[in-house]
């Protein structure tokens, strides 16, 4: 059965959702799919320069800036007629937020023509996400309103990590995010000594709740008796704004010596500051933007390298595992007393956590949910499925 799996950005190799939507595809290969990935490229000045389906080009966009990005979320034309001529059954769609008219002709067009739709959002709701937009970005964020109320009619089912029976009008199905286990490096079993090592991953915005951190480790280090040194990794974007506003933390509490920032960092690079660190940092501050029940995709990747993490959402898939630290979903610094002693009294074995992502975590489990409740007569998982 074939299906065509469309995201509306740019791969790139060192970044934690492009590998996501990579992992989804060879997931959905390994359970019986033929499917292929319809995704947009850049040149190597990081320019838009059109859209392809799998290494073919369909559509060219404009040199200009401004124009491309427009041509990326209208045109949909090429993409229709290469889904029909190829007899795509179904569409899976990563969807972050780009509905307008346009969009919603592509997806009537699929319906007319008997071609199932199914919609992936990964993180809902997502309004509270859009704050000091500027005005055209309001604008175009008003029409995604718009234009997404229309889903009802259009889409097969929607499928989210967060608790929810219909998005949109739309039935919903609740999924996990997954990973492929083995494509993570197992972390190397340390020895204590005097220090603490904790390493956060991220692109780095203010829904991480890192600055969290490091005002924690403010009050800690203001302390007479320090009994360990704590050290904070972070490794991801230098660039962004909220990167730079937690170094300008650093630096005013005096912390150059004990916060790491290392930048993006991927492949051995990062296997080497994993191999570090005691303990992972997930995300601490969800409730910024109005969000309590997550499954980040981080968090799985930290299992599944072994490593204890803390965060502050509700993750039902580790909610009760020994190896993860709750924390409270608000802006108090965190507590890094609590942290250290949560590492030092326990014996964390990388193999066990890494185990529990082996068993619960897969993205081959997660669709195989996925289209076993689309189709509740299905019998066997190892035949390509009849939607």
């Amino acid at each position: 059965m074939k299906g065509l799996f469309l995201v509306c950005e740019i791969l790139q190799d060192f970044e934690g959702v492009s590998k996501k939507i990579l992992e989804q595809r060879n997931a959905l290969e390994r359970i019986g799919f033929d499917i292929v990935l319809s995704d947009l490229k850049s040149d190597e000045k990081n320019k838009l320069v059109g859209r392809f389906i799998g290494t073919e080009v369909i559509d060219k966009y404009s040199k200009i800036d401004i124009i491309s990005k427009i041509q990326s979320r209208i045109k949909y034309g090429n993409m229709y007629r290469y889904i029909v001529a190829n007899r795509i059954s179904f569409v899976y769609i990563r969807y972050v937020h780009f509905a307008n008219p346009f969009f919603i002709s592509f997806l009537k067009k699929l319906k007319k023509d008997g071609i199932e739709i199914l919609l992936e959002i990964p993180t809902y709701p997502y309004d509270s996400e859009y704050k000091n937009l500027s005005f055209i970005s309001k604008m175009v964020m008003r029409i995604e309103r718009g234009s997404r109320l229309k889903f009802r009619n259009l889409v097969t089912r929607i499928l989210t990590v967060t608790p929810a029976t219909f998005i949109f009008g739309v039935p919903a199905i609740e999924i996990s995010n997954g990973i492929e286990v083995d494509s993570i490096n197992l972390i190397e079993k340390r020895e204590f000594n005097n220090e603490i090592h904790l390493i956060g991953v991220a692109s780095i915005g203010f829904w991480h709740g890192y600055d969290r951190v490091i005002e924690g480790m403010r009050n800690y280090y203001e302390k007479q008796s320090i009994k360990k040194k704590v050290f904070f990794h972070i490794v991801g974007d230098n660039s962004q704004t909220e990167s730079i506003r937690l170094r300008e933390l650093v630096i005013k509490y005096n912390l150059v010596d004990y916060v790491i920032f290392h930048g993006r960092k991927s492949g051995k690079e990062l296997d080497i500051i994993f191999n570090k660190a005691d303990i992972a940092v997930g995300s601490l501050g969800c409730h910024r933007i109005s969000i309590q029940d997550i499954k980040s995709l981080k968090n799985r990747e930290y299992c599944a390298r072994g490593i204890p993490f803390f965060y502050s959402e509700r993750d039902i898939d580790f909610e009760t595992s020994d190896f993860v630290l709750k924390v409270p979903g608000n802006d108090n610094p965190i507590n890094i007393e609590e942290i250290s002693e949560f590492v030092m009294n326990h014996k964390f074995e990388p193999l066990k956590i890494r185990e529990y992502a082996r068993k619960h975590l897969t993205w081959d489990k997660q669709f195989k949910k996925v289209f076993s409740a689309i189709n509740p007569d299905l019998k066997s998982m190892e035949h390509p499925f009849i939607i």
